[in-house]
């Protein structure tokens, strides 16, 4: 029972860090698009409200959002990690 529960755990924290990676990685995307928009004059625009100091603003904001899910993502795959090195240290192989 507690081989199948640390190692359904460790995979949980493997599916865990790629699921973030992806959202990181989606971020990143939009990140890269709304800056392009920016610089381009692309897409919708209203005056006084989304000029392009003001939409590259939101494209650093979705590019912070990214970097720290890539953040997250590294977090939880240190963790299944130690999660793996803390099981085989204790004979629970």
């Amino acid at each position: 029972m507690a081989l199948s529960q640390t190692s359904f755990g460790q995979a949980t924290q493997e599916a865990k860090a790629e699921k973030k990676e992806q959202k990181a990685e989606k971020k990143v995307a939009k990140a890269k698009e709304l800056r392009s928009n920016a610089a381009t004059g692309k897409g919708v625009e209203i005056a006084g409200i989304s000029d392009p100091k003001t939409r590259n603003a939101k494209a650093d904001r979705k590019m912070e959002h990214a970097e720290k899910k890539a953040m997250k993502s590294d977090a939880k795959e240190l963790k299944a990690a130690a999660k793996d090195v803390k099981k085989k240290a204790a004979g629970i192989d």
